[in-house]
């Protein structure tokens, strides 16, 4: 016998297949409802039966009317909730304001997020952290929030949707937002209280509902918008609107349908939906067709229909899962995945019990996207080789460099499918026992076991796989007719030494992977103790720089001069006093402010002070005059609140504007030009000047120069270090020079500390100066001192 038949009678036996065991119960019981009912069926019976089902349509439609407007009352009412505790208790900490979000998310998991901004739309506080910092203000429900409350219809979010696992069916969840302002104390709007909750919470209430409901077929639900948009709809209806569905002629003469409005009763929300519940009339009228002079035939068409519509409809739930299950099948790495023949022969294959826990397995071990094992898997798997004393193997950390970049270049979509390239290219290259998992968005790790007793062949072994692993992904790949390229880092960790747990080795890789990152030496680096003191070192010089804002910081001054050596500014530094270490270097500490975010306290802080000083120094005639300049990180000048620190500052000092210029460096313009140039633009027109720092060690394009109102260029001292011995630099400042003056800007060289680098630097045409050769960094006073 052929496949195709002994699998269809495998799927009609009851001992085999959970549908064919149901349809048999529900035939049997079909026979004897059926006799019953043809006894005492009459005529009449048609219409009553018709008024029924209407009758227990309607109760199902406002029903399910009833409690979504009760559940979204009740939802508004905690948002609403939320944002009077906020304004009352006037919560500013992020930290302190994402614990009601928090609780509250735990408490009902129908919240995806939950997140408050400011009046100008960036997120200050959010559930899980997600999306704090972002700016919503071009979200429907951010608008909606600043002039009242507000609930949406639902929509898949642009920007959380990305950051939430995909839904069950591979698409991007679905979301009803629910808004309302929160109000200062003045009782003017500072912010919007937002909440996304999982559009599954509007199934959730449907499927509630007709679990209660004494129905003879299958009752569909549909929910529209007052546009006549369906908001939900079975699987089986192809059409997005009602107008579509009206359209068809089957639908009106073959359905039986109620509407029920779902009004919210909050007169401020316009949200208004119909629940439409629809079943078919074949099935109402089913069991009443045949008259009582056909008893026999009646009860045997009454199994067979009863048979028939158990198959489907126990199908249309099985098909599902049987989807799930194929697509499982696919998507499972080459060790693990058995092949439709070997599922088919197995006892119970068939049934659809089996299939589910199947796939349940699959989705619990398994990345969805890839095949490959997921992180639980990788982590049972790496603790039975832990567990093995005599063991040597290696976990090989595999990231891909700037995966990001490429996401928001070429699309998410083009994205999966180089991920997709990536492990198949990887998973082809695989020792038997070896386990390739995906770790997370472009994090893919390797655990080899096996590798040898001797711990120099295992890293030998180790590494080689790692640099044949990179040649393969280094390797063009085709993506939708065009040729992507992508390069990755590996961190490697041996184990088999010394006792570890599967969180150490998984650490140590990484922190190995980002040694690879930054080192010059290749993409390859294997971890060993100097980097996890490094990284500990990282850490504990974060947590005492963050304790050390403001109170151990300390500003010092560096001279500016002209060629007659007259001071004619000062450039204000800042210094890290530590109470163990002394004076920390601006070069340990600065990179990692720019990194977790500390420089914007510390920008502030250099701001207050440089503004404090210029209002000290108007009072004083030698210091009247003189320009102070402060260095702006990327970082900082690109907030979107960045001016009104600027004219907060000034007006509260009370400090000309024109005595205050700030120096940017060219990867400023890196982040977001257009952004850039308005918000020089706008302090320019209040008088603040402006410098490019280390001109000469980016990109600078002329084109965005000349759109930037800049007073000044920096001659980096990278380059005036060499002159005028080297040849190439001293060619290099003169032309930085020639091309400042031609567009009309003033140039100052940085680093100058001999006589003969100055005199070069006048010959070239350069009018100002500062470098050690005219005095180091100073304290303010002994600054003022030197004054006279």
């Amino acid at each position: 016998m052929s496949s195709r038949p002994r699998a269809f009678l495998q799927a009609l036996s009851p001992m085999r297949s959970v549908r064919a065991r149901y349809s048999l119960v529900m035939a049997l019981s079909g026979i004897v409802f059926g006799s019953l009912v043809t006894f005492s069926m009459e005529w009449r019976w048609e219409r009553a039966a018709r008024a029924a089902v209407r009758d227990t349509l309607h109760v199902t439609a406002h029903r399910i009317a009833s409690t979504l407007v009760d559940d979204l009352e009740n939802r508004h009412h905690e948002v609403s909730l939320l944002a009077d505790l906020i304004s009352l208790s006037r919560l500013k900490d992020p930290d302190a304001i994402r614990v009601p979000f928090d609780r509250l998310k735990r408490r009902q998991p129908d919240y995806a997020w939950l997140g408050l901004t400011d009046a100008q739309g960036i997120v200050r506080a959010a559930s899980g952290k997600m999306l704090e910092g972002r700016d919503v203000r071009e979200r429907p429900w951010f608008i909606g929030g600043m002039q009242g409350s507000f609930i949406g219809d639902p929509h898949q979010a642009k920007l959380l949707a990305p950051l939430l696992p995909m839904g069950p069916d591979g698409e991007p969840p679905r979301f009803v937002d629910v808004a309302v302002p929160v109000f200062d104390a003045s009782g003017a709007v500072s912010g919007v209280l937002g909440a996304h909750l999982y559009w599954d919470w509007a199934q959730t209430i449907v499927t509630s509902a007709l679990e209660d409901v004494d129905k003879t077929g299958p009752i569909e639900i549909l929910i529209s918008n007052p546009a006549g948009e369906l908001l939900m709809r079975p699987a089986s209806i192809k059409v997005d609107t009602l107008a579509q569905l009206a359209a068809d002629p089957a639908s009106a003469s073959d359905y039986l349908t109620v509407k029920a409005p779902v009004p919210f009763r909050n007169t401020d929300v316009g949200l208004s939906w119909i629940v439409i519940v629809r079943e078919p009339v074949r099935h109402a009228e089913a069991p009443i067709r045949e008259g009582r002079s056909l008893l026999l035939l009646v009860c045997a068409f009454a199994a067979l229909g009863f048979g028939a519509i158990t198959w489907v409809l126990s199908g249309r739930v099985v098909r599902p899962i049987v989807a799930l299950a194929d697509a499982a099948r696919l998507h499972q790495s080459r060790e693990t995945a058995p092949t439709p023949a070997t599922v088919a022969d197995r006892p119970g294959g068939h049934d659809e019990t089996a299939v589910l826990g199947k796939v349940m397995h699959q989705l619990a071990f398994q990345d969805v996207l890839t095949g490959l094992a997921n992180r639980r898997q990788l982590g049972e798997r790496l603790g039975q080789a832990l567990a093995r004393d005599s063991e040597r193997g290696a976990v090989l950390l595999i990231d891909l460099d700037d995966f990001s970049d490429f996401n928001d270049t070429r699309g998410h979509e083009v994205g999966d499918q180089l991920l997709i390239a990536v492990a198949r290219r990887l998973g082809e290259n695989l020792r038997p026992g070896d386990t390739l998992a995906r770790m997370g968005s472009d994090e893919f790790v390797l655990l080899m076991r096996d590798l040898g007793r001797d711990e120099a062949i295992a890293r030998e072994r180790a590494e080689a796989k790692a640099r044949e692993l990179l040649a393969l992904i280094r390797r063009p790949v085709d993506l939708e007719g065009e040729r992507g390229h992508v390069k990755a880092s590996v961190g490697v960790r041996l184990f088999g030494d010394q006792p570890l747990g599967v969180a150490d080795v998984l650490q140590h890789a990484e922190v190995a992977m980002f040694e690879a990152k930054r080192s010059e030496h290749g993409p390859v680096c294997v971890f060993d103790r100097s980097m996890q003191i490094a990284l500990d070192e990282r850490v504990q010089l974060e947590s005492q720089l963050r304790g050390a804002i403001p109170d151990q910081l300390h500003a010092v001054l560096q001279r500016q001069v002209d060629v007659e050596g007259r001071v004619i500014g000062a450039e204000l530094l800042v210094r890290w006093r530590h109470p163990v270490m002394g004076l920390v270097s601006p070069a340990r500490f600065i990179p990692l402010a720019e990194e977790n975010g500390l420089i914007l306290p510390i920008g502030q802080w250099v701001l207050e002070t440089a503004c404090r000083l210029i209002q000290r120094w108007t009072e004083r005639p030698q210091t009247r005059e003189l320009v102070l300049s402060i260095n702006v990180s990327a970082r900082e000048f690109i907030q979107l609140g960045y001016v009104g620190q600027v004219e907060q500052a000034l007006s509260a000092h009370r400090a000309d504007p024109r005595r205050l210029k700030l120096e940017l460096t060219e990867s400023a313009m890196a982040h977001d030009v257009e952004r850039v140039v308005e918000h020089m633009h706008r302090l320019k027109a209040l008088g603040v000047r402006f410098a490019l720092d280390d001109f000469g060690t980016g990109f600078s394009s002329l084109a965005y120069l000349q759109r930037m109102p800049l007073d000044q260029l920096k001659i980096d001292q990278s380059f005036v270090r060499e002159t005028p011995d080297n040849a190439n630099d001293a060619a290099i400042v003169r032309t930085v020079i020639t091309l400042g003056r031609g567009m009309g800007l003033d140039v100052i060289a940085e680093g100058v500390e001999t006589a003969a680098q100055r005199d070069l630097l006048i010959a070239s045409g350069c009018e100002h100066f500062q470098g050690y050769l005219f005095g180091r960094p100073e304290a303010i006073e002994d600054f003022e001192a030197g004054l006279g």
